[in-house]
């Protein structure tokens, strides 16, 4: 693979649009590429996912490419100022590569490489990853990846993003071990509450600034030890819901500093009110292109839902017995992306869905994203 930064040969252009002008970093799952969209002249981030072999000649590939193409495109209902936006996904020569919101910001586990952060800061991400998670829920998408590297803090505005919807293979070997929850561990069981339980995870690690082993207690003086051992408990019936976990975090974020709750994390709201699902939530002209994420969830970029009318990812018919979308990542690359518009893209090679329109009306973020992965915290 090419060194970050430097130009892809002959600078490729994929689904005769997105030209690529330099690699933002890999993994073993595949290779995350600055690009402009050269229809509306604005930068974006494009994935292309690393398959076992060629679609072409291997069922293997061929499975999974269908998959990572169908959860894709599942993916672009998920709309909330924390989720990284999925705005399009093209085929060509059978590999499916998508192409995201380009955020500007170095990912949690970079930051905890510095050292934990504090416990108000935890509630701050923990509320904008919950606020993320609950959108994806709405639409039927399990993330199943949630950990550090997939975690990103916007430079400048603080903005919380959780990324890598709808790009991944779903085998919990493949995630880090002190993030999967343990049904998922056990099996293919895997549902909205081993997210939250991942979640937990995520903040534990926050808290601690190390990877994180079994649950255990943090101890006072930790203020959320409580909340996390709830919601890592091995049964999944015995985690807390969602809204239980809204106001924890919450009220203390509130109760640590006065205001910050008002608007949630990085000016994200986080409650189920934030989740935009009508038409109402669609930015309809160019004085959209600047609002900011406030507290009712306008400022969220949104996108049209791509032509599969399913409201959720039906990725049983390819491999997972999950009756929900597995939005895990394909490798410890986190797809982030900026500003073009969704939509289910055709399978046919070099295909790509229509988003001219829509991309026009979503908020361009600044470049950058860390996404090969490194020693230390996931």
């Amino acid at each position: 693979m090419t060194e970050d930064g430097e130009h892809p040969p002959d600078a490729r252009v994929i689904g005769g649009r997105y030209r690529l002008t330099g690699r933002l970093g890999s993994g073993p799952g595949g290779t995350v590429w600055r690009a402009l969209d050269e229809r509306d002249h604005g930068p974006v981030a494009v994935k292309e996912p690393l398959l076992p072999g060629d679609p072409a000649t291997d069922e293997e590939s061929r499975r999974i490419a269908h998959r990572l193409h169908h959860e894709a495109g599942a993916a672009t209902r998920v709309r909330h100022p924390s989720a990284v936006t999925v705005y399009d996904v093209v085929t060509e020569d059978g590999v499916p590569w998508i192409v995201m919101e380009l955020v500007a910001g170095e990912s949690l586990r970079e930051v905890l490489r510095r050292g934990p952060v504090p416990a108000a800061e935890a509630a701050r991400i923990g509320l904008a990853v919950l606020g993320a998670l609950r959108a994806a829920h709405a639409v039927g998408i399990v993330h199943r990846d949630v950990k550090p590297a997939n975690v990103l803090l916007e430079s400048g505005t603080g903005r919380v993003v959780l990324t890598d919807f709808g790009i991944g293979d779903g085998h919990a070997e493949d995630a880090p071990a002190g993030f999967v929850a343990p049904e998922r561990a056990a099996g293919p069981g895997a549902g909205p509450a081993s997210d939250l339980w991942s979640l937990g995870a995520l903040l534990r690690t926050a808290l601690a600034g190390t990877d994180p082993g079994p649950p255990e207690p943090l101890g006072p003086p930790e203020p959320l030890g409580p909340l996390l051992d709830r919601l890592q408990a091995e049964d999944p019936a015995a985690r807390p819901d969602p809204h239980e976990v809204s106001a924890v975090l919450g009220d203390y974020l509130a109760s640590s500093e006065p205001g910050a709750a008002a608007t949630g994390p990085g000016g994200a709201a986080t409650g189920p009110e934030d989740v935009a699902t009508g038409p109402e939530d669609v930015a309809t002209g160019p004085e959209d292109a600047a609002v900011p994420a406030v507290a009712d969830g306008s400022g969220a970029a949104a996108v049209p839902a791509p032509s599969d009318p399913s409201p959720v990812a039906d990725a049983s018919a390819v491999s997972d017995a999950s009756p929900v979308a597995d939005a895990s990542a394909v490798s410890d690359a986190s797809p982030v992306v900026d500003a073009p518009a969704a939509a289910d893209a055709s399978s046919a090679s070099g295909a790509s869905a229509p988003v001219a329109s829509a991309r026009r009306r979503t908020p361009l973020s600044a470049l950058g994203l860390l996404l090969a992965r490194k020693p230390g915290v996931d």
